[in-house]
């Protein structure tokens, strides 16, 4: 296993979500201690990924995603599937007050 930097594991992140998801994908945002600056070795990857609709088959695309960022880096990434509607609409659900208050764009 090569040691890689929270940057390096967050570009191999955008890739291959962008690679799996596709044109389904519109938006990625860090957002927690990772995107704050305030991350310890221990700390997850928190990530919204905002996607025109959420299906099974994209759940388990980003399943897989996050599995396999565990297993090869030792990268817990949390990944939370949103609809780009919901995304827009939902102004005070607290997850996403918080990503839009701290996150960091990744993609989009």
């Amino acid at each position: 296993m090569t040691n890689y930097t929270a940057d390096n594991i967050l570009d191999l992140f955008r890739s291959q979500i962008q690679l799996r998801l596709g044109a389904r994908l519109k938006k990625v945002v860090l957002f927690g201690s990772q995107a704050r600056g305030e991350a310890s070795p221990e700390s997850d990857y928190d990530c919204l990924a905002v996607c025109d609709e959420i299906t099974s088959e994209l759940r388990d695309a980003i399943d897989e995603l996050a599995g396999e960022l565990l297993f090869e880096h030792n990268a817990v990434f949390s990944i939370f599937p949103i609809s780009e509607a919901a995304y827009h609409n939902r102004a005070f659900d607290p997850l996403l007050m918080n990503a839009r208050r701290e996150g960091r764009v990744l993609y989009g």
